[in-house]
Order: C-alpha cells, then sequence, then structure tokens
C-alpha cells in the first residue's frame, strides 16, 4: 500500500514510522485517540450548527481524556446513568452541563442526578413521570417523540419515544403533576443517512409547540444524535456540511423565536478521531481460505461490528501488489468471534500490523474482558 496515497492520508493522521514506534512502547491492540481529530470535529460542528449547543454523547467513547478534552473548549454533555454522570462529574463538569438523556432511568441515577444538581432530562412516558415526581420533582423534562429511522443503521425509536401526538398530553401530565415541563427531544437513529429525518421531527416539534402554547411554556428543543461520520460535502454523500444546509434553516427560526436549541452528537466527534493498531497473532488456511487471528475482536474494540452494525477498512502495513480474500478473526475461544470475511490484503505473517481507521465510537466503549483478553490499550497523540 502507498503511505502516501489519500486513503491512508485522510484516516490516518500518522506515518507508519509513528505507528511502529508507538506498538514498540504499548504493544497491541492500541487504541489511538487523536487530540487534534477530536477538536477538529467538536469545530466542525460548532461551524456548521452556530448557536446550538453541543452535548457529546458520552456513550459514544467515555474514556476520562476525550471528557476532559472536550470539557476545556466547552462542550456540554448527555449521560445516560449513575455511573456516566459520575465519571462526567468527576473530570470537573458541572451539573448545569449535563443533560439525563435516557427516558428511562434507575431511581439511584435519579437520587445522584438531585444530589448533585444535574436537572435536565428527558422522558416518553407516564410511568416515568410518576418516577421522577417520587424521586426529583424539581427537574426539567424533555418529552421524548419518535422519529423515521429511515436510512438510520440503528433505529432507536422502537425502544424510545412517544407517539408525537401523545407528546402534548404527556406534557400537561407533568405540568398536572406539579413537574417542569421544559420541552421535547427527538433522536432519529444512529448513524442518519437521510436528512429528512430531521426536518420531519422538527416539523412535529413545531407542531407540539403551538398546540400546547397558552398552556405550556417550551423553551429547549433537543435535537439528539445521529449525526453522519464524513465532515465535508467532498468526502461524499451524506455529510455534516450537507445535513447542516438541510437543517440549519429550520433551527435558526426557533433560536429566532427565542428557543435554546441542544444537540447530542457523539460518533460525529469522536467516529474518526481515533484509529486502532491490532496484530496479527495466528494465520491457518481453513477451506483454501487464509485465516488471520488478530490480538483484537467482537468482545473488543470490534464489538462496534455486532452492537453498532458497523463495518471498517482495514489497513495493513505490510505492501504487496498482490492482494487475496481473507478472513480476520478475533483471538477468544468462540466460533462467533470473526471480525470480517472476504477481505482483499496481501499474503501476511505473524506479528504484522494493521490499522482500522475511524472506529472512535461506540467500539472501545462497549469492549469487554471476555476470555481473559483485556480491552485494547489507549493512548492519546
Amino acid at each position: 500500500m502507498d503511505r502516501t496515497n489519500q486513503v491512508w492520508e485522510r484516516a490516518i493522521p500518522v506515518s507508519e514510522e509513528e505507528i511502529i514506534s508507538l506498538v514498540k512502547q504499548f504493544d497491541t491492540p492500541l487504541f489511538v485517540v487523536s487530540e487534534e481529530k477530536l477538536l477538529q470535529n467538536y469545530r466542525a460542528f460548532q461551524e456548521f450548527f452556530p448557536g446550538i449547543e453541543i452535548f457529546y454523547a458520552v456513550k459514544a467513547n467515555p474514556h476520562p481524556f476525550i471528557i476532559r478534552t472536550l470539557k476545556e473548549i466547552g462542550s456540554s454533555f448527555d449521560v445516560a446513568s449513575f455511573q456516566e454522570i459520575e465519571l462526567v462529574s468527576s473530570q470537573g463538569v458541572p451539573p448545569e452541563r449535563m443533560i439525563f438523556a435516557n427516558t428511562i432511568k434507575r431511581k439511584k441515577g435519579l437520587r445522584y442526578a438531585r444530589q448533585i444538581g444535574v436537572n435536565l432530562m428527558t422522558y416518553d412516558n407516564e410511568e416515568e413521570l410518576k418516577k421522577i415526581a417520587m424521586v426529583y420533582p424539581e427537574s426539567q423534562l424533555l418529552v421524548r417523540i419518535k422519529t423515521p429511522s429511515n436510512g438510520s443503521r440503528a433505529n432507536l425509536s422502537y425502544k424510545f419515544g412517544a407517539e408525537p401526538d401523545m407528546a402534548p398530553e404527556l406534557l400537561l401530565q407533568a405540568k398536572n403533576m406539579g413537574l417542569k415541563p421544559a420541552g421535547i427531544s427527538f433522536h432519529v437513529g444512529s448513524p442518519c443517512s437521510n436528512v429528512n429525518n430531521y426536518l420531519y421531527s422538527l416539523q412535529k416539534v413545531r407542531e407540539i409547540v403551538e398546540k400546547v402554547s397558552g398552556e405550556i411554556s417550551i423553551s429547549v428543543i433537543d435535537i439528539g444524535g445521529g449525526f453522519p461520520l464524513s465532515l465535508y460535502e467532498e468526502e461524499g454523500e451524506g455529510s455534516l456540511e450537507a445535513f447542516s444546509k438541510a437543517i440549519n434553516p429550520h433551527l435558526q427560526e426557533f433560536l429566532k423565536d427565542g428557543y435554546r436549541v441542544i444537540a447530542e452528537p457523539g460518533r460525529v466527534i469522536v467516529g474518526s478521531a481515533a484509529f486502532l493498531i491490532t496484530k496479527v497473532i495466528g494465520k491457518a488456511v481453513r477451506s483454501g481460505i487464509t485465516w488471520y487471528y488478530l490480538d483484537d475482536g467482537i468482545y473488543g474494540t470490534f464489538s462496534a461490528i455486532p452492537f453498532d452494525k458497523a463495518t471498517f477498512r482495514f489497513l495493513p502495513l505490510r505492501e504487496s501488489k498482490e492482494e487475496l480474500p481473507a478472513v480476520l478473526a478475533g483471538p477468544t475461544c468462540d466460533s462467533l468471534d470473526v471480525v470480517a470475511e472476504n477481505v482483499l490484503l496481501p499474503p501476511l505473517e505473524l506479528e504484522d500490523l494493521i490499522v482500522v481507521p475511524d472506529i472512535g465510537a461506540y467500539s472501545w466503549a462497549s469492549a469487554t474482558n471476555f476470555n481473559g483478553f483485556e480491552r485494547a490499550q489507549v493512548v492519546m497523540i
């Protein structure tokens, strides 16, 4: 592979020599986070969505370095549990810069949120309102509505969100229970390749606001996450830049009308900010196909494959004009631990390195220590 080609340069922010140096120092599997790329992604989101408050979705990657780095440039945080609130708080983030964006919360999480002052949160059903009334009645509430997920890899509305025509009733229920309904939220699924999901959802938000006007003062609009990984239009269809051109006019109208508009990006902030270095630890020919066994697998960083339905590029350091279909497998004893099949690769040997770009989101975050294999070590550059 030509190390000067655009694929390598766009995907990997370091040279082959620097990769080898990192491996000598830290071994593999190695999860490398680029601070420069992390900041670039955050600032691009700010540029494309002016005036929108960013609440980074901690679930995408909760590493403390990422939280600290984003905190220092002004990010707020989308948290979903007691543990995430505790983690973000431990990095010096004040409670007013968090939203408890889980419509089904444990009482333990609600009690801790109340204790430290995280008072903005979501709900989508009457039973959750009863729970909140019991534990944290002074919190500010956003009703989450169900949205279309056409073109989204993960359909979050399958599990979360009230039907839009039920939202006014849920807002009024909150008010009648002595609670503080403050806004409306939605999430179009992740990653979303269809900007019309956002446009439809924003129209529904506008309709709900009009229906409850005079009875409830809506002040917050939360457009969730799901934004595409690519930043710029020249990178191809479905970029953040292209989405912003379609969505922004509607968001700016809400801002002009005095609403606070927030977003919960995760993947677009951290996805391309990290790459994995993994090593070939085994090699076998099975039914005429070469299998390469790696020191990371689907129980580790490649958990993004079963959980997030992700696909990745595999960039070996070994160069060769010859490429043959191969299978990449993880190190565990589970036969399900197959990372990818029919991958075109040059003939590889034991100890060869493979670099996997754009693996920062929903990967290391969901990795386990199954079979005794520890998660990839994290290094910041």
